[in-house]
């Protein structure tokens, strides 16, 4: 397991040092959110990290595929093309040694009753952007529909809708913070703002720290104010980074560190990234089910 999240941070950490942050959202991606190649949708860390690469190498197609597949599907992956890690769970058991079934894969009718036990265990695969194959015969994408979508008046009702859902009251401050004790959204007034974008991503940012309170996600490292740049809240406020990238990817609000904060930003998540290689893939599925509960999407 261990080498899963050298693998999956490396990539992160590669992307830091180039000075790219990947779960900053500086474009637009409605609509065309990385797929696997039979359609479905990723989550979790792996959307971020896809939908990051995707408009890196500026690629057209949302739509992934294993070497495996692209073979089975008369596909050949073209030489000196860098496939990308993502993460899969499985489920796994430990089965007492009385147990007949001993294959950590297999369950057996033990399981809740305090002897063998079923826990997760996490492993990545590699996959390449469909434009990176030649010879695939898949079907066009649909064509994106056009519409009168605005970006801020979504962005706006989700939060309303959350804040109003879930009774967060949200006041103004000269800083932008989440109290816990209070369950109180602070942000400075939208007029002290660089751009309406900014503010929107700092209310998303703080609507994430709200999902840990104890009443809702119940994270362990949201009891008291997070501030930005603590190292024993660090994997908090990946958290609510990576809760904003989300929100913002579904409502099309973009997000961009000011460039005079740029260079100290990465020095930060670079040493914390290094000195924890699980922080990126748990602080990913944990903004994923903050997204979901701020959207109030009931995930099967």
């Amino acid at each position: 397991m261990s080498a899963a999240y050298e693998k999956i941070t490396n990539q992160i950490i590669e992307a830091l040092e180039a000075g790219h942050i990947p779960w900053e959202k500086p474009w637009n991606t409605l609509g065309s959110s990385p797929k696997s190649v039979h359609g479905k949708r990723y989550r979790g860390f792996n959307a971020m990290w896809l939908d990051f690469v995707q408009n890196r190498q500026g690629y057209k197609d949302c739509r992934w595929i294993t070497y495996n597949q692209a073979k089975k599907q008369g596909g050949q992956v073209r030489k000196g093309e860098k496939s990308q890690a993502v993460t899969l769970w499985m489920q796994s058991y430990n089965h007492q040694s009385s147990c007949p079934v001993k294959k950590s894969k297999i369950p057996c009718k033990n399981l809740g009753k305090a002897k063998c036990q079923r826990f997760m265990i996490m492993r990545y695969y590699s996959v390449f952007n469909v434009e990176q194959v030649d010879g695939l015969d898949l079907k066009p994408l649909p064509v994106a529909i056009e519409n009168d979508f605005d970006p801020i008046e979504a962005a706006e009702q989700v939060v309303n809708d959350y804040l109003e859902r879930e009774n967060i009251s949200l006041v103004n401050g000269s800083a932008a913070y989440y109290t816990p004790s209070l369950d109180q959204v602070t942000v400075p007034e939208m007029k002290t703002f660089r751009s309406i974008e900014s503010y929107y991503s700092t209310l998303f940012h703080e609507c994430g720290h709200s999902t840990g309170h104890e009443s809702r996600l119940n994270r362990k490292d949201n009891k008291q104010v997070v501030k930005f740049g603590d190292p024993i809240y660090a994997q908090e406020e990946l958290v609510a980074e990576m809760t904003n990238a989300f929100l913002g990817g579904e409502t099309g609000v973009t997000s961009e560190v000011e460039a005079d904060q740029r260079v100290a930003y990465i020095q930060s998540w670079l040493k914390a990234l290094r000195n924890d290689k699980k922080m990126v893939v748990m602080a990913a599925a944990q903004a994923q089910k903050a997204a979901d509960l701020i959207l109030d999407r009931k995930v099967a």
